[in-house]
């Protein structure tokens, strides 16, 4: 119950985001209870939290890359590491 009053937490920021929105990214909620963020039907990364803390795991990975204990980090975390798959050529 915890855990998804988390993600619900992050998804609402992460949602309100004008970054995000403004880059095309959308929020959903995966089948466990974590948050995916996608654009354009590609999935970008998931969110989730596991009584810890927020992980995040990229596409084709099953390991976290990050994790924090704070939703707002969370956020932060996700413009930057999507704003540089956006920039890569």
């Amino acid at each position: 119950m915890v855990t998804r009053a988390h993600n619900r937490q992050l998804f609402d920021l992460l949602k309100r985001n004008n970054t995000l929105k403004s880059r095309g990214f959308s929020m959903a909620y995966a089948g466990d209870g974590g948050v995916v963020i996608d654009r354009a039907g590609h999935v970008h990364g998931i969110w989730d939290h596991d009584g810890d803390g927020y992980m995040w795991v990229s596409p084709g990975s099953s390991e976290p890359r990050f994790r924090t204990d704070d939703a707002k980090s969370a956020v932060l975390y996700t413009i930057v590491v999507l704003g540089q798959e956006a920039s890569a050529p």
